[in-house]
């Protein structure tokens, strides 16, 4: 195993210890049960890895004509 040291927001870290305490395991236990689930279902979260693909499914109609054109404008508008 590799240690490694994050930082958590106090109500966060009272959510695990409180979780740990119920399963009665220790808190890094209980963290890396928590990140082993979330990093199976990533692509649930993240999409199938082509952002293009996820923009399309949304099916976004009107908007600007001319965005390509003065993109730039728009963006530092």
């Amino acid at each position: 195993m590799m240690r490694t040291q994050i930082y958590l927001p106090k109500d966060i870290h009272q959510e695990l210890a409180l979780w740990a305490r119920r399963m009665d395991l220790p808190m890094a236990e209980v963290v890396r049960k928590i990140l082993k689930t979330g990093l199976e279902r990533k692509e649930e979260f993240l999409g199938e890895g082509n952002d293009l693909l996820l923009l399309a499914k949304l099916k976004i109609k009107g908007g600007l004509k001319d965005l390509s054109r003065k993109f730039d404008y728009y963006l530092y508008q």
